[in-house]
């Protein structure tokens, strides 16, 4: 009669052991995971702003920022036949690649909101959004 209750005892022990297990994998998981999504995306009230979004939704959503640096960078391309004319201001070929000088306009905008909150920088390339991320609290 013992036996059999500690068979049974045994057996609820092993079974918290899996839930225990499969919960702990699940938080890993979570942990690992979340950091990713945050760097992509801006919230703008109840608007998130993403990644490949165009200037004018940004300025929409978010309305005007605090700051603005603007630059323009000299940008090599390496192309197997001709790019279209539109993208680029001259190419070269060298073998059978194409060299394509392309200048491409920068600006990071800056969104403070105040000292309870971290500032948010958008990186505009030619008017789309590549890069959004978070600096320290605002002022």
């Amino acid at each position: 009669m013992w036996e059999r209750h500690l068979a049974a005892i045994n057996r609820r022990k092993g079974h918290m052991n899996s839930h225990k297990i499969a919960f702990f994998t699940i938080i890993v998981l979570l942990a690992l995971t979340a950091p990713a999504a945050h760097a992509q995306a801006m919230r703008c009230g109840s608007r998130l702003i993403s990644e490949g979004d165009p200037r004018d939704k940004v300025l929409n959503e978010c309305g005007q920022p605090s700051d603005v640096q603007a630059w323009d960078e000299e940008r090599y391309e390496y192309f197997d036949r001709p790019p279209p004319p539109q993208y680029y201001r001259e190419f070269e070929r060298s073998g059978n690649s194409f060299r394509v000088r392309a200048f491409i306009h920068v600006e990071v905008w800056s969104y403070n909101y105040g000292p309870s909150r971290f500032i948010d920088y958008v990186r505009l390339e030619n008017g789309i959004v590549r890069k959004i991320y978070s600096g320290g609290y605002g002022y």
